[in-house]
């Protein structure tokens, strides 16, 4: 029998890739905040359960991979999602309690987790919903079936709040969990006043404002300053 000597991760984080992609894109956004944290932290991926087709899509994403397609060429990846619009004015959402009871048996199956990180790409949903399970872990809202305990930490990238009317109760309550939110001033998809929007939801929030768009940042600085906030949450016998 052979016994591992490989360093157990001090800590484990839930990462949730933004609207239209899927874990191996969010995997390789992450890749230098992954070789920063090295051992340390196990970055564990999952990939939205809604499945997006063509008329979900908008903007130039969409009009490569429609030219993609007429062309001949294979599309390689399923558009995926946390949930997607029934309607943009009054905003309605669709797939958010699919998204609920997938991500309760992650948690219940794939956990505990220590963290959650969040991006929100092409138009909607990652740092959104990680905002929204970090909440409805610490307040046990009964919308996620599971008894996970709370995160220790949560980051945010590009966040912003739901106005579907029928979700709006979900900010009524301070979210008391430490967190990190991570916006560009450039940003055109998510404007930086909506992702501060979401950051005044949580109580002592930590924020980290980049000169660029819609993007998780990739300099030293910013590649630091995200790995020193998680790692404060380690073990200190670690």
């Amino acid at each position: 029998m052979v016994v591992s000597t490989a360093p157990k991760p001090s800590l484990r984080v839930l990462c949730l890739h933004g609207y239209a992609q899927d874990v191996s894109i969010f995997r390789s956004t992450l890749r230098y905040h992954m070789e920063e944290l090295g051992d340390a932290v196990e970055f564990v991926y999952v990939t939205g359960p809604n499945k997006l087709l063509p008329y979900d899509m908008d903007g130039m994403e969409n009009m490569a991979r429609m030219a993609a397609i007429k062309s001949g060429k294979a599309v390689s990846r399923d558009m995926r999602s946390w949930y997607y619009l029934q309607s943009a004015d009054p905003e309605i959402v669709n797939g958010l309690e699919k998204s609920f009871d997938y991500l309760a048996n992650v948690l219940e199956n794939q956990g505990p987790f220590d963290g959650i990180i969040g991006f929100s790409q092409g138009k909607y949903d990652g740092g959104l919903m990680a905002a929204l399970i970090t909440s409805m872990l610490e307040h046990r809202n009964p919308l996620l079936d599971t008894n996970h305990p709370a995160f220790k930490f949560a980051i945010i990238s590009s966040g912003y709040k739901l106005t579907d009317a029928k979700w709006t109760h979900l900010y009524d309550l301070p979210i008391l969990t430490p967190s990190l939110h991570v916006y560009g001033v450039l940003d055109g998809m998510i404007a930086p006043n909506r992702s501060m929007d979401l950051r005044d939801v949580f109580v002592a929030p930590n924020e980290l404002c980049f000169v660029g768009a819609h993007f998780v940042p990739k300099t030293r600085m910013a590649v630091e300053t995200i790995s020193d906030f998680v790692m404060q949450f380690a073990p200190l016998d670690k």
